[in-house]
Parts: C-alpha cells; structure tokens; sequence
C-alpha cells in the first residue's frame, strides 16, 4: 500500500489551490486495505480491546451521542447488549468475533460486490465497527430512493409477482406502487405474522386500492411448523420464538407460493436466513430479484450473499444504505 500522495491543482473561487490525491490504488480500497491489514494477526481479545477503547473515546469526546446510541443498542439487543459499569460487553464480543472470524467472508463480499458505492458502505460499516465514529455511517446516509428499490438496481414490469415478507402494515407495498406504478406487478404477497400489523396492511391495501395482493398470515422459514409470538401489540420487530402466546404458522416460500416469483423482500428482524433457506428453490428456478435486510445481527451481511452465491452463483450483489446518520441501521443486500 502505497504512503505516497501527489498533488493537483483545481480552480477555486479563491484562486487555484492544490488538493491532495493518494497515488496507487483508490481511496475505498486503500481503505479497505488498511482495516484488514489492522485486524489481520489480531485475536479476538486484542479487537475486543480495540473496539472498548473507541467506545471509551466516544463516550468522552460525545457523552450526549454515546448515551443515546448505546440506548438503542440496550433497547433492542439484536447486536448484544453492552453496559460497561455492569460488566456488560455483548455488544464489544459480538464486534469483535465478526471481525475476526469472518474477516474472510467480509473480504469474499467486498471482492463480490458489484460497484464502488456498495463497497464504500461496507467499509464504513466495518469501521463503525471498529472505531465507533458516527462520521463514518453520516457518510453513507443517503434518502435518494424508497428503501427496497433502487431504480439503479431494480425494474419492474406488469409480470412482476413480488413476495414482501415482513409486511409491518404494508408500506412496503405502497411504496412500490409508488417507485413503480399500481400496474407495475401481476401479483403481491404479503407476508406478516403480528395480527394486529395485519389489519393495518388490509386497511392501507383497500386506502391505496392495490388490486392482486394476496396477505398471508404466516411467517416464512426453512420449514413448515408452528412457531409462536409472546404479543399481539402492533410492532415492527416482532420476532418468532419456540413458546409464547400466539401460535403463527410458519412456511417454505418454495412450498407456499405455487407460481413463479420474480422479486424477493424480506425484512423479519434476524429472521431473513431461516426464510431465505426456504426459497433456495425459487431462487434456483426463478433467478428473483432479492432485497434483503442484513442488519439485524453482525452474520448476515456475508451470510446471507454466501448462501444465495452457493444456490446461484451468476447473482450480482449491491449494498444500499437507508437507516440512521449516527449508528448503522437499515442497510440491505441486492442481489440481481
């Protein structure tokens, strides 16, 4: 990697000034370069440490900041928990772990994704990671598109049967309609498993007047089963569990939806590598366009490419990010 810059000059309203640009290789992969270089040779205490440490620069340099992220991060878990003056680090040993053991697979995905915007997000989610530094996620929020579609990625047509999984209360489905049109599909499914969620869906569905969706009142996963939910009260991350109080059906995609499917979303908080294993056979037959939430967890950013590689290998991957400009929220796999 090379330490050499040079420079150039560019006209400014203050007259011509020179700016620096690294030579070799460009920034996104000199970056990239650099984190792997860091963690490589580092076992998971040292990163732990690492990643304490800037956890503890953040906390110092913006309590304010700090106190709401990690709010989040206690609130809803789904990363680890991580409370310092209780002796709670989840959240640092989950970071750390990714980073170590799956440094391969992070390398595998950058190589694999398909252009330099996708690459940049996931460089800098990496290093938020690491560095805990708000700028670096501020630098990949972008508002342009409805999250799901792309226009850049995704086309649509009146042949489109589209398959949303994880419903919420259907907004999803308007807003396809509105990145593509209410003519622009032959069918919607419709995927959720909070009753109380659903009646919102089939409120918005007759608002919108969506003709041809099809509410399925089910959960998808690697198989089909009961699985069950511990509350009825409208949420957008309710997750399935083995007990609790409201049974919900659970289902293959391969085996509940007879006709071929061209678009796949899936947003079921952790939940979307159970629900992909039970499309392996749409995605090898039908070859559908695929949107899906990586966030929830610290494995499914590579994980889910990886199985979706391993049924398909002529599948292109994209990063997009939508979610917060402070912490790393909403980001989402294409794959095409």
């Amino acid at each position: 990697m090379s330490d050499r810059w040079e420079y150039y000059p560019i006209i400014t309203p203050n007259g011509v000034t020179n700016l620096s640009k690294e030579s070799g290789p460009n920034q996104i992969d000199t970056d990239f370069e650099r984190l792997l270089n860091f963690i490589k040779g580092k076992d998971v205490a040292q990163i732990k440490e690492a990643v304490m440490r800037n956890l503890r620069h953040f906390k110092a340099t913006n309590s304010q900041l700090y106190n709401n992220s990690m709010d989040y991060y206690n609130q809803y878990k789904l990363w680890g928990a991580y409370r310092p003056e209780e002796k709670e680090f989840e959240m640092a040993d989950n970071r750390a772990h990714a980073l170590v053991d799956h440094l391969e697979d992070f390398e595998w995905l950058y190589q694999n994704l398909k252009d330099y915007r996708s690459k940049r997000i996931l460089v800098n989610i990496l290093y938020y990671w690491l560095m805990s530094d708000p700028k670096k996620i501020g630098q990949i929020k972008d508002g342009t598109f409805y999250q799901y579609f792309d226009p850049d990625l995704v086309q649509c047509s009146e042949e489109e049967v589209f398959v949303d999984i994880g419903g919420y209360i259907g907004d999803t489905l308007i807003n396809y309609s509105k990145a593509f049109g209410k003519n622009c599909y032959k069918r919607m499914y419709c995927y959720e498993i909070v009753p109380a969620n659903i009646e919102y869906i089939e409120k918005n569905v007759e608002l919108f007047q969506l003709d041809n969706v099809i509410i399925r009142k089910k959960g998808a996963s690697s198989r089909n089963g009961t699985m069950f939910l511990s509350s009825n009260v409208l949420s957008s991350i309710s997750q399935l569990s083995e007990a609790g109080s409201f049974d919900v059906p659970i289902v293959k995609i391969d085996d509940d939806i007879e006709e071929d499917v061209t678009f796949i979303k899936m947003d079921i908080e952790g939940g979307e590598e159970e629900a992909l294993l039970g499309c392996i056979e749409k995605i090898k037959e039908n070859h559908p366009k695929l949107a899906l939430s990586v966030y929830h967890n610290h494995k499914d950013l590579w994980k889910l490419p990886r199985i979706i590689y391993e049924a398909d290998p002529s599948y292109h991957f994209y990063l997009r990010y939508y979610g917060s400009a402070i912490l790393p929220t909403e980001y989402i796999i294409y794959a095409i």
